[in-house]
């Protein structure tokens, strides 16, 4: 490998590195106390140093090692951690980000030698130099110390010496020290079982302890320091990496902590969660659980949530970087390979008696199926890191716009194809800036509506078949119909006669070049970011939706589908025409004979109950004389059950997704469409478009 694929490979690994820069930052400034970030900020910075001096990079090698210098003073405790620091560590990064581009050779460049002046007159910290030489000379040290971490476990050690354990010549304290001196260890004293001085018996022991300890001992190696007390002593040690593979959520609530370990029942807790004070606030208040328990609860909640993300950097720690157009290779040729095994099934019905040959047809269907879902698999990414990535920029827009903003997510678990992951980015920046601009009001607006000084923005996915749904809600101003209408006219987009619905009105923002705002700033006021948003979703056939009620809040939907590849289908036929309904939103078959009546959106009964149907060839206005028996799919749209009636169900199929073309673009029900095996097109219906359709064509 030369040295130019060296540094491209470096550069990979560095826009990840100053991708986590970020985001720990961010969390960071919402948890300046806690550690572990302060130890992870200092690592990603240490790594980039390192592996920028390994390739040759001096002038990213020299700027990060002055920053680094300074996060080395936060993590040992003698800076702390505010918004000016949080501010100028994301400026660090930007300019590392910068230099990736143009990385320079010699001396640092005059501007980036005045910013890192800057940045060390406004920490405050004097000494910078002789710490960076502390931090090159302890480099080798701390990297044998993250070969060592990956052995480390965390265990929960709960210490109840006998009520005699003096009296036996035992001393608790030196145990608790010989424990302290197996690793990291926090020790929580537990004193609820000492009465009040009268009633106290010297030489009773009445305090038990619970530990943490995070260290490469065994659990034979800790019950060996307990072993001349473990027969009048309560002793657990349990390895919380363990519990967590035993199904335990790492997002789980001190609530659920403290009815685990028996101090707390769950009436008591839903009806505590109905106030507006803190959890813990509450429980001591009303001497339902005591201040150590509840101090041991959060020490657990705050332990498992660190060995849980030890585990995810371990798991990253295993996995390779593989260039994206590779993969989209692999899965252009999984899809070419889907179609021949069609064309195979299709050739294989005119062949009779031969077993054989029919076996094996059976068996590479089965390989192809099993291909075909680990390639999906690998392209599935998770939505949570293109959520994060907005966390910088609501934070750095409210300050220049003078607003406060809070970015809530949900869902971030919730996994997309890659492709259609890199297209959103596009949208949802533009959708999130208009939110901060035109959305969220400045806070003495806000607090004159009786509304909190900050705003919210909540970003949310969800998967529904094989759809994946993305909101972008906030709480401000929504979207003034007669302004927007008003502005429509003015540019000719519609007549003043004209009767448009809510719906329409809304959708009028996504023309080109449209905004009501008079003035353009930075920010905004051209009207190109909604335009891109409609035209991504064109690109990946999605589609947009917008609620909105004036002055309280907008709600922007974007329903994509899960994936631009390979799906699983039902193929049905309609007279001469093949269609595939996407197996996802599949939830049963019935036969439907034909009886006399004339209302083509009849009902029928389905389990019990009423089932409306759509026939398809009024839908598609296809003509042809109806088959005596027909077939209706049923299908499940948002907790809602429609039926789609056709000729005939053919069977499963594996269905290889193709666009369509531009000509077919704005056909309705159809969303793309797919090679058969014997060459013919079908088209993939859009279920959710057709019963829209179906329910305002009835009213």
């Amino acid at each position: 490998m030369g040295n130019e694929n060296f540094i491209a490979t470096f550069k990979e690994e560095a826009l990840e590195l100053l991708g986590t820069l970020e985001t720990v930052l961010l969390d960071l400034e919402e948890n300046p106390t806690d550690k572990e970030l302060l130890s992870a900020l200092f690592r990603v910075m240490h790594t980039i140093k390192g592996s920028s001096a390994m390739f040759g990079l001096e002038q990213i090698s020299t700027f990060s090692h002055e920053v680094e210098s300074i996060l080395a003073a936060l993590r040992d405790g003698k800076l702390s951690v505010s918004r000016s620091l949080i501010d100028n560590t994301l400026i660090a990064r930007d300019l590392i980000l910068g230099m990736l581009e143009n990385p320079g050779t010699g001396a640092l460049d005059p501007e980036l030698e005045i910013f890192l002046a800057s940045f060390r007159e406004q920490t405050g910290f004097q000494g910078i130099a002789n710490l960076a030489q502390q931090n090159v000379k302890t480099a080798t040290g701390s990297e044998k110390k993250g070969h060592e971490d990956i052995s480390r476990k965390t265990w929960r050690i709960s210490f109840m010496p006998g009520k005699d354990a003096f009296r036996r010549g035992g001393n608790p304290l030196s145990l608790i020290q010989e424990i302290r001196g197996l690793g990291e260890t926090v020790c929580i004293p537990v004193f609820d079982s000492i009465p009040c001085l009268s009633e106290l018996e010297s030489e009773d022991c009445l305090t038990s302890w619970e530990v943490y300890l995070t260290s490469t001992a065994s659990e034979n190696e800790i019950r060996d320091i307990f072993v001349f007390v473990e027969d009048y002593s309560k002793i657990s040690i349990e390895c919380l990496e363990n519990l967590i593979d035993g199904n335990f959520q790492p997002s789980k609530k001190l609530g659920e902590i403290l009815i685990e370990k028996g101090h707390l029942e769950s009436d008591d807790l839903e009806r505590i969660l109905k106030s507006q004070k803190r959890l813990g606030e509450i429980l001591v208040e009303e001497k339902i659980v005591s201040t150590t328990e509840l101090k041991v609860a959060l020490e657990e909640q705050r332990q498992f949530q660190k060995v849980q993300k030890n585990k995810v950097s371990s798991m990253d720690m295993s996995t390779i970087r593989v260039k994206s157009d590779k993969l989209d290779k692999l899965m252009s040729l999984v899809g070419e390979l889907v179609t021949v095994h069609a064309q195979i099934l299709q050739t294989s019905t005119f062949i009779d008696g031969n077993d054989k040959l029919l076996s094996i047809i059976e068996q590479f269907g089965r390989l192809t199926d099993e291909l075909r879902n680990n390639t999906m698999s690998i392209r599935m990414v998770p939505i949570g890191s293109t959520f994060n990535s907005f966390k910088r920029l609501v934070r750095d827009l409210s300050a220049e716009l003078g607003k406060t903003v809070e970015l809530e997510t949900e869902g971030e678990e919730t996994e997309l194809d890659k492709t259609i992951i890199e297209k959103l980015n596009d949208p949802l920046i533009h959708i999130v800036r208009n939110s901060l601009d035109h959305g969220i009001e400045l806070p003495q607006t806000r607090a004159e509506r009786g509304k909190p000084e900050a705003g919210t923005i909540r970003l949310s996915a969800s998967q529904t078949g094989a759809s994946v749904y993305i909101t972008i809600e906030d709480d401000g101003n929504g979207l003034n119909k007669d302004a927007i209408l008003k502005k429509a006219i003015v540019k000719g987009l519609v007549s003043p006669d004209d009767v448009l619905s809510e719906a329409e009105i809304f959708h009028i923002i996504f023309a080109p070049g449209f905004s009501t705002k008079e003035n353009i700033t930075a920010v905004s006021g051209r009207g190109v970011g909604m335009d891109v948003v409609n035209r991504q979703m064109e690109l990946i056939n999605g589609s947009v939706t917008i609620q909105s009620k004036e002055r309280e809040y907008t709600k922007i939907t974007l329903k994509i589908p899960l994936t631009l590849a390979i799906i699983d289908g039902l193929l049905v036929r309609i007279e001469l025409a093949y269609f595939v309904i996407p197996l996802a939103v599949v939830t049963g078959c019935l036969e439907f004979i034909r009886s006399k009546q004339k209302n083509e959106n009849a009902i029928v009964l389905f389990h019990d109950k009423q089932l409306p149907f759509i026939n398809m060839r009024s839908f598609f206005g296809i003509s042809g004389e109806r088959p005596q028996i027909e077939q209706i799919i049923v299908v499940a749209i948002k907790s809602m059950q429609v039926g789609i009636l056709v000729d005939q169900v053919i069977g499963g199929n594996q269905t290889v997704i193709k666009p369509l073309g531009k000509l077919y673009k704005r056909a309705t029900g159809v969303s793309s469409a797919t090679i058969l095996g014997d060459g013919s097109v079908a088209l993939i219906l859009d279920v959710e478009q057709i019963i829209e359709n179906s329910e305002q064509a009835e009213k």
